[in-house]
């Protein structure tokens, strides 16, 4: 397993307080993200970070989160969901578990 560089830590960091399997919280955290915050804009640049370089993958996430996807492009397909959820008018991000 390849170490995780410190910004997508830093995601899954923050994935794991609000969205991990026993606290799945992304409507918390969307309301959280109402306040403009360096922490609110440092989270969505994590997002487009971790969307753009795919420098983790579906096991870092699960062992985690406890959240696991069947592969890499399903979490992606999840994390794209999540960010337009919590940054736009994007529908609630179900994931199958």
């Amino acid at each position: 397993m390849k170490s995780l560089d410190l910004r997508a830590q830093a995601w899954l960091d923050d994935m794991f307080l609000y969205c991990g399997a026993n606290v799945y919280g992304p409507d918390k955290l969307k309301e959280e993200l109402g306040w403009s915050s360096e922490w609110s804009e440092r989270l969505r640049r994590n997002f487009d970070y971790v969307l753009e370089n795919r420098s983790l993958t579906a096991d870092d996430y699960a062992r985690r989160t406890d959240i696991e996807f069947e592969n890499d492009e399903a979490l992606f397909a999840y994390v794209e969901a999540l960010r337009d959820f919590l940054f736009s008018d994007g529908p609630y991000p179900e994931f199958e578990g």
